[in-house]
């Protein structure tokens, strides 16, 4: 006698059920799932060469109603994705194989002013702070933080606030009142210095940095000293190291 096997149905959804409408072949999770779906939830891209980090946004932002639209393992990948999807918000880390985050937020910005980015990272360097800040980012964010303070704060840049995480607030501020007590009136680098900084690490010469930025090789000069001054280095390598350590190129 055959034997009845009983089962149950459930509406439930699958995992990550998420309408994915362009994710790069890096991402973790398949383009095709619930291809075409719309959502009315705001739309987010990650920028992130870490899988686990990409798995782990995409539990926190799906569990809590967003919508994770598209992945990107480098800059170049990051940027063409932006664009082409136009998400509300765009987390990105500072260090990626191809460009720095500062690079690829300055690109996106020149682009497109209404897309709001936030740098999401490991990082906590007060050049890196300062040139993404410059950049017109609205949120610089922490990876330690805990995952229900990070969906705050992630929820309150979309509804248009601007939001740093409390250590760089507080670095901020003390890097702030140094600057009022200087003599020299500048202690971090602008994003003119870190193009320079790029040229530099490219080979160029200070005439070439003159010609290419519209500037006089004797400003160039001046300029570069006060880069070795601020990254307290003395030579062109040196200086390029020092940026690549601090996630400046």
């Amino acid at each position: 006698m055959g034997r009845w096997i009983s089962f149950a149905m459930t509406t439930e959804e699958p995992p990550f059920a998420a309408p994915f409408r362009s994710t790069p072949s890096k991402g973790p999770f398949p383009q095709e799932i619930y291809k075409g779906v719309e959502s009315l939830a705001e739309r987010i891209v990650v920028v992130d060469d870490h899988e686990l980090v990409q798995i782990g946004l995409h539990t926190l932002l799906t569990d809590h109603g967003l919508d994770v639209v598209g992945y990107a393992g480098t800059g170049s990948e990051g940027l063409a994705l932006i664009q082409s999807l136009q998400p509300d918000l765009a987390l990105i880390d500072v260090r990626l194989p191809d460009m720095s985050g500062i690079q690829l937020c300055q690109s996106v910005r020149e682009a497109n002013t209404h897309i709001r980015l936030a740098i999401l990272t490991a990082l906590m360097d007060k050049y890196v702070v300062h040139a993404c800040l410059q950049t017109g980012i609205q949120g610089y964010l922490l990876k330690n933080m805990p995952g229900d303070e990070l969906f705050r704060a992630i929820r309150n840049i979309l509804d248009g606030k601007s939001v740093l995480d409390p250590a760089v607030t507080e670095y901020a501020l003390r890097w702030i009142e140094s600057r009022k007590d200087s003599e020299s009136g500048k202690d971090a680098l602008d994003l003119r210095d870190v193009e320079i900084l790029r040229l530099i690490a490219q080979g160029r010469t200070n005439q070439d940095i003159g010609r290419h930025l519209h500037l006089s090789e004797n400003t160039v000069k001046v300029i570069v000293n006060e880069i070795y001054r601020c990254l307290g280095v003395r030579s062109r390598v040196e200086a390029v190291m020092e940026a690549n350590r601090r996630g400046l190129l």
